[in-house]
């Protein structure tokens, strides 16, 4: 059973509902728990602001959890390059969306395509190895610096390959290797103070993915390494709270996952499946 979704934006950030609207569905869905986690402030990027007032939304927040039936969460999925945040959240989605900038400018790793595709280009030359290492750098970083409850969406570099492709016969070994190391070196830290990295379905429920980051060669890693995880829906909307959930289940049990982390009663506790 599903109790929660811990990864959930709204109309506070770039997300279609309202908080409430949000915390209606989950109540459908028969959950007992709800995490908001809005996007934390990025004025640098005009096309997904982030929460503007974060005091507000705390606010916000706690006032729709005094209403609820839900035990509800107040998070932040904290970008590598957001500021750091005020005191006050139960916990962080630790991301990382954003390339290393180039004269003050930052260029989205998951926007659209076409922006993908002209920063692959023009910034690495096409060489997506290059742009790979840069993005994993920064998620070793994040975590290792900032040690966020979850790793968010850990592999989101990949959201596009599907329609792009540069994932190759050439560069699918060394790419695999290179994000294996990443990996190996988040969960050497978030072992150290009890983090969980997340299963995300929000690629597949957008229509970008057909499987949930990350994938299924990370997911093996961890199995063998019994890291800890946590399905989320990454959801910006009231359909896909749970979106994949069970399909996802099915794939982590393959590779010998017997449970996952869930919201309950406002903590995380692990749930066998």
């Amino acid at each position: 059973m599903f109790y929660s979704n811990a990864h959930t934006h709204s109309d506070w950030c770039d997300g279609e509902n309202t908080l409430a609207e949000m915390a209606q569905a989950a109540e459908k869905l028969g959950f007992t728990d709800l995490g908001f986690t809005s996007h934390s402030p990025a004025p640098f990027d005009l096309t997904c602001l982030g929460v503007k007032d974060e005091s507000a939304y705390q606010k916000a927040v706690r006032s729709l959890a005094e209403k609820s039936l839900l035990q509800i969460s107040c998070g932040l999925e904290w970008d590598y390059y957001s500021k750091t945040p005020i005191s006050g959240y139960d916990y962080f989605v630790g991301s990382v969306h954003y390339l290393p900038p180039r004269a003050g400018v930052y260029r989205s790793v998951d926007d659209t395509p076409e922006n993908f595709a002209k920063t692959l280009q023009e910034w690495y030359d096409g060489d997506f190895l290059a742009l790979a290492q840069d993005y994993y750098d920064l998620v070793v970083a994040h975590i290792t610096q900032n040690q966020p409850k979850i790793v968010g969406h850990f592999d989101l570099v990949t959201k596009f390959n599907d329609t792009l492709q540069y994932l190759t016969a050439k560069n699918q070994d060394a790419y695999e290797q290179l994000a294996l190391t990443a990996l190996k070196k988040v969960v050497a830290v978030i072992q150290k103070y009890d983090g969980l990295v997340e299963v995300n379905t929000g690629g597949m429920s957008r229509g970008w993915k057909k499987q949930a980051y990350p994938a299924k060669f990370l997911l093996n890693y961890l199995a063998s390494e019994e890291v800890p995880i946590i399905i989320t829906s990454d959801t910006h909307q009231v359909d896909t709270l749970a979106y994949a959930f069970e399909e996802t289940k099915k794939i982590l049990q393959s590779v010998g996952f017997s449970s996952s982390w869930q919201l309950k009663e406002r903590k995380f506790v692990p749930v066998a499946f």
